[in-house]
């Protein structure tokens, strides 16, 4: 690493064309920077809020989807209760408001569609929960190849996802592991790394590659680590991606990376000129350490069209299909005043590069 990071340096001085200016040349890189074409499937999302009562009734967010079976599996973070994440054990976020016994707390569900498109829930309760109904479960990721396809270790699944306490006020993430057989039953959870939300794990040969949204501190950006286990991760010193384009605002969040072509293509979301939207950048790496983002970001933005991602399109996952198109699925925000954090999941398709 040291020794690569020296002849990158070394190459700068002597030519005066940094490593992400000569990538903005190189044709490998070009083809990926022509205009995006998303296409949303339509104006309705894919899916809404669950029935009034059930743990999807006030928020739904973060879809991670992946194939099996020959469907589409999307995993997705739903809760209840209010907004304002409330009070635990008697301690209030704002000191002068009254105790509420409301606070939110995510649970995992699961919805499968034939085409993508059309989803119907797998059941209308959690497939998936922390299980002491104070640690919500945000950002659910199941470890993939590469190419975005599901990988097995030992007939198990393996998945990584994000535990925090809302109601304390602290609003710690830590990232823990959980497995499964048939992705329906999965096991107790595991602690992993502190600090770290929005994971995307692969595992390429033997070695096992995280990028996620790093937040011991405020702008949050997006960070690599890499295991032999899977379990015990070291952490890049430098981070992947930092906000340095006009449009990015506040915090960088949720890194969605997959193999395409050769080279580490990634969709992650930022805030879009001010705290009230957010919208998607694209970037692409031959080594998944060093990014060269699209300059013409964001390629995916809100639709003020549709009131229900009017404002925010984020904490997405991205496949690439057998045709080599691309779809995504992302989660959508109304402009605030916010009753729901978000509420409702959409999908939209890019044919990829030169086409």
């Amino acid at each position: 690493m040291i020794a690569v990071l020296a002849s990158a340096l070394l190459v700068e001085l002597l030519t005066g064309v940094s490593p992400a200016q000569e990538a903005k040349t190189d044709p490998a890189f070009a083809r990926w920077f022509q205009p995006h074409d998303w296409q949303r499937a339509g104006d309705t999302p894919v899916l809404g809020l669950g029935e009034k009562g059930k743990f999807d009734d006030q928020h739904i967010f973060a879809p991670h989807v992946v194939q099996m079976d020959g469907e589409f599996w999307m995993y997705y973070c739903g809760s209840q209760r209010a907004v304002d994440a409330g009070v635990y054990k008697g301690v209030a976020r704002d000191p002068k408001a009254p105790e509420k016994s409301d606070q939110r707390v995510f649970k995992l569900g699961l919805a499968r569609s034939k085409d993508g498109v059309n989803f119907k829930r797998h059941s209308a309760d959690p497939v998936f929960s922390f299980g002491d109904d104070i640690h919500s479960i945000v950002t659910f990721a199941i470890l993939k190849n590469p190419d975005g396809s599901v990988r097995r270790e030992n007939g198990r699944l393996r998945a990584y996802f994000a535990a925090v306490d809302f109601p304390n006020g602290k609003y710690k993430h830590d990232l823990y592991e959980t497995f499964s057989t048939d992705g329906i039953k999965w096991s107790k959870p595991t602690h992993v790394m502190p600090n770290a939300y929005a994971p995307c794990v692969i595992k390429e040969g033997g070695k096992y590659r995280m990028w996620f949204t790093w937040i011991d501190r405020h702008p949050w950006h997006t960070s690599h680590a890499e295991s032999d286990d899977g379990t015990h991760w070291r952490l890049t010193e430098k981070p992947c991606i930092v906000m340095d384009q006009t449009w990015e605002k506040k915090d960088q969040v949720y890194p969605m990376v997959i193999k395409a072509d050769g080279l580490w293509v990634m969709l992650y979301g930022c805030y879009w000129n001010d705290d009230k939207h957010t919208a998607l950048g694209f970037a692409v790496s031959k080594d998944g350490l060093t990014w060269t983002k699209h300059p013409e970001n964001p390629v995916f933005r809100p639709e003020p069209k549709h009131d229900w991602e009017s404002n925010f399109t984020t904490s997405h996952t991205l496949l690439r299909l057998p045709d080599g198109s691309f779809r995504l699925w992302y989660a959508g925000r109304r402009q605030p005043p916010w009753s729901n954090l978000y509420f409702a999941l959409g999908t939209a398709r890019w044919m990829g590069p030169g086409k």
